[in-house]
């Protein structure tokens, strides 16, 4: 009878290491991890996921791209566009990475290349919305208010309904009138 037991325990130890390892298997599927991460609360937490399914799959676009964005979100955007650098080399078309390496300039306070990255989007999609959008913040942070304004105008021809973009101009607008300049727009005649 206790060899029986024995026997049974042995069977049941065995049954249970595949599902087990399947469950592991599961957990380690890089594309659930990324769901994982995209469910995580906090920035540290989404890291470790991305990284985890870097290393099952370093080619794993999503991944690179998530984490750049995750890590520009933290303050290192120096490390989020080495990451936006290798999603790029496995998609070079992909317009969005264009956009996310402007905005990880910006944050860097290097406005000529997010400029330029938003100039490359707007060169294959000048219907981009985002990218005039944030190419007329980061003139306007320049003092560029002109090419800011002209910016945002494009941007709301695009999309009149846009709130934020109103919103935007219209602070915008209030700055220039305080200050009384806008020597570099076309309107310049007018103050």
């Amino acid at each position: 009878m206790a060899e029986e037991n024995n026997i049974t325990e042995s069977a049941k130890e065995k049954q249970k290491e595949p599902e087990e390892a399947g469950k592991t298997e599961e957990r380690e599927d890089h594309g659930q991890l990324l769901i994982t991460a995209q469910e995580a609360d906090n920035y540290e937490e989404k890291l470790r996921l991305y990284d985890k399914a870097l290393n099952l799959d370093p080619g794993c676009f999503d991944a690179w791209l998530q984490k750049g964005f995750v890590l520009d979100r933290i303050g290192k955007s120096e490390e989020a566009l080495a990451c936006y650098d290798k999603a790029f080399e496995l998609d070079p078309e992909h317009l969005g990475i264009k956009c996310l390496k402007g905005f990880a300039y910006n944050n860097l306070g290097d406005f000529e290349k997010a400029i330029e990255c938003y100039d490359e989007v707007l060169k294959v999609n000048p219907e981009d919305v985002f990218s005039w959008y944030q190419k007329g913040s980061v003139l306007e942070s320049l003092g560029r208010y002109g090419e800011a304004m002209e910016a945002y105008d494009r941007a709301l021809e695009i999309d009149p309904t846009d709130v934020l973009i109103r919103e935007k101009r219209l602070r915008l607008l209030e700055l220039i009138y305080k200050k009384g300049t806008l020597s570099d727009s076309p309107d310049s005649s007018f103050n």
